[in-house]
């Protein structure tokens, strides 16, 4: 993101090159024949040191970066006292240097940078470049401003790095403009939320590529751009909600935050917006509005009957036969326990937020599992068609009974509910090398594609006349969900419209074996659940 560089730092400008070629010119003030330089990289806290003691910058020049070094590092192990005057610091090193070594110290009035070093022919610190007073301070004053210079280069760079990585790793959209709003900089997180490529976004307006409108979705003039709002009055745009458009179609609820950026003239050069994506804070929102509403309609249902029905038999202006008064009592104990179900069902999507759902696993015949729960909801309702195939060697898995039992139970519920009445609701099953699948299949209106995945959450139910018609609270497929993903498994629907859905669930196989990766019963293991709980062992209708 160019943009985001201070003003006339560009490639071209490298701290060390520039700080080489002031090295340069000071040798050649010198009158050295080379030189080599070490800054300090605490920033210069006293006393004076070498560089290399606080793991600062080398520069060399007229030798190789090693030799400096070399040098620098014999001169910390055995240093001169510094002179009160100021003067350089003279000594021989024969096996680096042929000639004179001369350090100075480099310093400021706000702390020492580090040393400068001139290596030259014998004699040649005695001369005017290096004993003048005056001439020595020039010498030291160009190499500290160039060393400031380079350590400013430097540190401005660090940020800017640190900056880039900010922004780039940002979970909020970032988008930067120019004064004209086309675009100059793009982090990843707008790419995610626009549909749009940085490279394509640069250089195109802002309000062709981060289309806004209201919440209620109609479109934003660009005098209500928050950028160019911001730009236009110098003020900020703070946290306004909006609906953005994305590239494929996709609407992201978000907060804009808009900034005009001004360069040292006090003109607008540049604004900044901060886009956060509320579209998960916004659902949790109205899930929790779904929740109140659902919860309160499906709990004032059944207390509305309770009370209506008790009432009814309280009256002391009316006899009731005993039939009468069973009927009325038995359709109070039925919506007791659909009271009871959905407070269950609430606990239970309660303890499963909190991460307090617990197994007790134990060897579990699934097959057998199956078959009993389609018998009792037989039993339970007549007119109730259900036929189960399973295989006959089905193997057994490591499950807790209750919880899985639990997911028949809802899922062949559901089935039920959802198909025509006395439509026939079928249950297969089948092993793999790694797994054993459960399937129910119902005789429904079908899931739209759109929503097979979002039904498996809390309080979410398919808007279609069936789901209009039958209650619940929309928790079934979330603890179902729940369950068999805390016992290794998956579960998940296939459907299509107007022809039914399958709802399948599986469980890992208690251990492996060499069995075929597909096992299917034969004709023999179908079961045409009766009243009675029996099969004769064909498909009978």
């Amino acid at each position: 993101m160019a943009i985001l560089w201070p003003a006339g730092l560009t490639d071209q400008s490298q701290p060390g090159e520039s700080l080489r070629l002031a090295l340069r010119h000071a040798v050649a003030l010198a009158e050295a024949s080379a030189g080599a330089l070490t800054l300090r990289h605490d920033g210069g806290a006293d006393p004076p040191a070498s560089g290399l003691e606080s793991g600062g910058q080398v520069i060399a020049a007229g030798i190789s970066q090693d030799d400096a070094r070399r040098l620098l590092a014999a001169l910390a192990l055995d240093p001169l006292p510094e002179p009160l005057d100021g003067r350089p610091r003279v000594r021989a090193l024969p096996d680096i240097w042929a000639g004179e070594v001369v350090t100075l110290t480099l310093a400021d009035a706000d702390a020492a940078l580090g040393e400068v070093c001139f290596l030259g022919a014998s004699g040649f610190s005695a001369r005017r470049a290096l004993m003048d007073p005056f001439r020595r301070r020039a010498l030291v004053g160009m190499l500290v401003s160039a060393a400031r210079a380079s350590q400013e280069l430097t540190r401005l760079r660090q940020e800017n790095r640190q900056l880039g990585s900010i922004l780039h790793f940002s979970g909020d959209g970032i988008i930067t403009v120019d004064e004209g709003l086309r675009i100059t900089g793009f982090n990843p997180a707008m790419e995610a939320m626009t549909s749009w490529r940085q490279h394509e976004a640069l250089g195109r307006f802002a309000y062709e590529v981060v289309r806004l409108s209201t919440p209620q979705g109609a479109p934003i003039g660009l005098d209500r751009n928050p950028l160019a709002q911001a730009l236009a009055t110098g003020k900020p745009v703070l946290d306004r909600e909006y609906l953005l458009l994305a590239r494929d179609g996709e609407r992201v609820n978000v907060t804009v935050t808009a900034t005009a950026v001004r360069s040292p003239a006090s003109q607008q050069a540049s604004a900044i917006m901060n886009v956060r994506d509320i579209t998960r804070s916004r659902e949790t929102e109205e899930m929790r509005t779904t929740f109140i509403s659902v919860t309160s309609h499906e709990l004032q249902t059944p207390i509305a009957i309770i009370k209506g029905y008790a009432s009814t038999l309280a009256r002391d202006d009316v006899s009731w036969n005993a039939d009468m008064a069973r009927e009325r009592l038995r359709a109070i104990e039925e919506e007791a326990d659909r009271l009871s179900h959905l407070v269950a069902n609430l606990l239970y999507a309660s303890r499963i937020q909190a991460g307090g759902l617990k197994m007790r696993h134990e060897e579990l015949d699934l097959a057998a599992l199956t078959r009993s729960v389609a018998r009792r909801i037989v039993a339970r309702s007549p007119d109730t068609d259900i036929r189960v195939r399973l295989p006959a060697d089905l193997p057994l898995v490591n499950a807790d009974r209750e919880r899985i039992e639990e997911v028949l139970m809802n899922l062949l519920d559901n089935a039920i509910k959802y198909s025509p009445r006395g439509a026939r609701i079928r249950v297969r099953g089948q092993a793999t090398a790694d797994e054993i699948i459960i399937s129910v299949i119902d005789a429904g209106q079908g899931i739209p594609l759109r929503e097979q995945e979002r039904i498996f959450r809390r309080f979410e139910r398919v808007d279609n006349v069936a789901s209009r018609r039958t209650q619940g609270a929309g928790l079934g497929l979330y603890i179902c969900r729940a369950i068999i993903e805390a016992h290794g498994g998956r579960i998940w629907v296939s459907s299509e419209l107007g022809r039914g859905s399958t709802f399948s669930f599986s469980l890992p196989r208690e251990e492996r074996t060499s069995a075929p990766l597909v096992i299917f019963g034969g004709a023999g293991d179908v079961e045409h659940v009766t009243q009675e709980g029996t099969g004769d062992g064909t498909d009978a209708r």
